[in-house]
């Protein structure tokens, strides 16, 4: 098992979800690769809009907190002069490129996600340094010479549905196909009693705050471990979705 860079257009990754109909889990993500490689370093490059939304901040959160290094820069307007048009610009490919080539020796597995041509120069200059090249993105939204490349390992985000959708945490992931080498099941540790993490909003309900978690599982904060002792109609009034938490572990559910 040899060492895997993973390299997120984020940008391009959310066109992709939106085209496939449903989102991404990326602590799952992280998990399917963790399982695979000896070790990961993950990317992820987005465009920041400004002001920042709470649901921005708790989506940059999660990234962190499940171990993904976010690179970011504010999106420009710029006005055409004859029209008067508007044209939004936040492209971070030089970005991801330098950084892909400045840590060349950390990785032996290149792995993209995004179908954008422009990308080509950068995987094969990869591969003439000995560098396993892989790309995810899905058919219909992948260039054409990037399917056609030789000596690239073209993957569909599609046929991962089951192993990385949203809304599925906790479930044991299974593994399947070449680059899991076999089927298998992959289920990360569970916390001890008493072990300490940091976790950021996922979701408020009305009976308590699911939190992010480098477990990979669901953790909930019930609403009575919050001091709270009279009704409130609507927690979102005092939690917000950029807060975190401090967490110390109570009680673990093992029989899922």
């Amino acid at each position: 098992m040899g060492r895997a860079a993973v390299f997120i257009d984020g940008a391009n990754l959310f066109y992709t979800q939106r085209h496939l109909g449903w989102q991404i889990d990326f602590s799952r993500l992280m998990a399917f690769f963790m399982s695979n490689y000896a070790s990961v370093q993950a990317n992820y490059y987005v465009p920041a809009s400004e002001p920042v939304s709470e649901e921005n901040a708790a989506f940059t959160r999660v990234l962190t907190a499940h171990g993904y290094r976010i690179t970011s820069k504010p999106v420009k307007k710029i006005v055409n002069k004859e029209t008067g048009v508007i044209v939004m610009k936040g492209n971070l490919d030089v970005e991801l490129v330098v950084d892909a080539l400045i840590g060349i020796d950390q990785f032996d597995t290149f792995i993209l996600f995004s179908g954008d041509s422009d990308f080509l120069p950068l995987l094969r200059a990869l591969k003439q340094k000995g560098k396993e090249v892989i790309v995810y993105s899905t058919h219909g939204l992948s260039a054409r010479e990037l399917l056609a490349e030789p000596g690239i390992v073209y993957a569909d985000i599609s046929v991962l549905k089951d192993r990385i959708e949203q809304g599925r945490q906790g479930d044991p992931i299974r593994l399947e196909g070449a680059l899991a080498g076999s089927d298998q099941e992959y289920s990360v540790r569970l916390p001890d009693i008493g072990e300490l993490f940091t976790g950021s909003v996922l979701k408020v309900q009305p009976y308590g705050i699911f939190l992010s978690n480098p477990f990979h599982v669901k953790c909930l904060l019930p609403l009575s471990f919050l001091g709270i002792s009279k009704y409130i109609k609507d927690l979102t009034a005092i939690v917000r979705m950029t807060d975190v938490f401090e967490v110390s572990v109570f009680h673990v559910n093992t029989a899922r």
